[in-house]
């Protein structure tokens, strides 16, 4: 059987990721005036003299969506849904802790380096994995009893994410500027809201019976 025990200190992982990353980023909206939101990326905080604490926070929240992973693993039942959100919250999770390893170049640059082409294809993966991962979850949680109110509030999410995904990238060719704007509805509140409510869930001790296979 699942230890509820162990699941539950999983969601508290993942409580902790959403947290700290949220928290960290409306701290950076002040510690860096230089950098304007509309107009700069997330990642350009992990530059200057606090950049290690931005660099902290891609690694504890990815360590957050890879404990949503294995906490959601434990508590629905075993279905191949159930599989691929494990796959998607897991591999996202090692993607943001890859992206906050190699750091974006500093804004403005002319060239991109070996280290921002890392960071900007392992944010990527996590943009992707994390966005179907709403989908998955929908699909997982329609045949489990304890997460079925979860289903519909998953695919939701999957299709916000979605969206704010596609005008995130297809922003910077339309328009001039405030791109920044929409990359933070995405990485700052919805996809951090995600995790923060799969926590929550866990904590709960939701669906905590089912064995693990």
């Amino acid at each position: 059987m699942a230890s509820p025990r162990l699941t539950r200190v999983l969601g508290v992982v993942a409580l902790t990721g959403a947290a700290v990353w949220v928290i960290t980023i409306a701290a950076f909206h002040a510690i860096r005036p230089d950098l304007d939101p509309g107009n700069a990326y997330i990642s350009n905080y992990a530059r200057g003299d606090w950049a290690w604490v931005m660099r902290l926070a891609f690694a504890v929240n990815g360590a957050g969506w890879i404990a949503a992973g294995l906490g959601l693993r434990r508590a629905l039942p075993a279905t191949r849904a159930r599989s691929w959100l494990t796959a998607l919250t897991v591999t996202g999770g090692a993607a943001i802790i890859v992206a906050g390893a190699f750091r974006a170049d500093p804004l403005g640059s002319a060239t991109h380096s070996l280290e921002a082409t890392i960071h900007g294809r392992a944010a990527a993966v996590a943009f992707v994995t994390l966005t179907l991962a709403g989908f998955a979850g929908w699909r997982a949680a329609r045949t489990a009893d304890a997460w079925r109110g979860w289903a519909v509030p998953s695919l939701a999410y999957g299709v916000v994410a979605a969206t704010l995904l596609i005008t995130y990238v297809a922003w910077p060719v339309v328009a001039d500027d405030g791109f920044g704007w929409w990359q933070r509805a995405l990485a700052w509140a919805t996809i951090p809201g995600a995790l923060a409510a799969v926590g929550t869930g866990l904590v709960s001790g939701r669906g905590s019976g089912p064995g693990v296979r």
